[in-house]
């Protein structure tokens, strides 16, 4: 698709090119977007390609790269933002806990009055490849492993116009009790904890069967490190 409003009919205009911005390509918004979106067919691709990958779609996030903020003198996305960009899905991860907490279990998680609250353990970060604006990213997580005192997972971000993970970080929190500042076993606390505990349980079990699925498929050699799909040109 192209914008062509003055522009060559292999041309898009800079407005088409950060169209992830504008709150025309929203749920909500009007059909008709103002200046081309060139997004759509990507972020459908980027979202059939994580969910393939055993990445849950509940917790994904889109975050847009913004010119006057993300770039370092060079033009490339910063170090220091991936973090930040990763943190906005570590919290959705975290506030998908109310699916099996009550509304008291969370407020005393969240807040961190009482019961065992995530800290975070440790985590390590790649990152596989450079990010220039415009672009878009969507920050997903893959659960790996829970343990009575321990969650695992894998966060990445994928870029649209790259179609494919461009860093990842994978980490475990430990859950702490509020109270003595020690490991706990949820799995001990009862109420909504051992839901959790079961719960987080299943998506390990149906993200390890996405994810051996996608790899059968989509070995490394050939892939040569990509997510699966080529590069997007917009």
């Amino acid at each position: 698709m192209t914008d062509t409003n003055n522009k060559s009919p292999n041309k898009m205009s800079r407005l088409a090119l950060s169209a992830y911005n504008s709150p025309y390509s929203r749920s909500g918004a009007p059909s008709t977007h103002p200046n081309t979106d060139p997004y759509a067919a990507l972020r459908a691709r980027a979202l059939a390609t994580l969910e393939a990958m055993g990445y849950h779609p509940g917790t994904m996030v889109e975050r847009g790269v913004i010119w006057a903020e993300d770039q370092d003198p060079f033009g490339h996305v910063m170090q220091s933002q991936y973090m930040t960009f990763l943190g906005t899905c570590f919290h959705r991860v975290m506030e998908s806990y109310d699916e099996f907490l009550s509304e008291k279990e969370y407020q005393n998680m969240i807040s961190g009055r009482s019961g065992p609250i995530p800290v975070v353990r440790k985590y390590e970060l790649e990152i596989k490849r450079q990010v220039k604006y415009p672009d878009a990213l969507i920050v997903a997580y893959r659960q790996e492993l829970i343990e009575p005192t321990r969650n695992n997972g894998t966060t990445s971000l994928f870029s649209l116009s790259q179609q494919a993970i461009v860093a990842e970080v994978k980490g475990s929190v430990t859950y702490m009790d509020v109270a003595t500042g020690r490991p706990v076993d949820i799995r001990t606390l009862g109420g909504g904890w051992v839901k959790l505990f079961e719960g987080f349980t299943k998506r390990e079990e149906n993200s390890r069967l996405l994810k051996e699925k996608w790899d059968a498929e989509h070995p490394k050699g050939r892939a040569k490190g990509k997510a699966g799909a080529r590069e997007s040109k917009i």
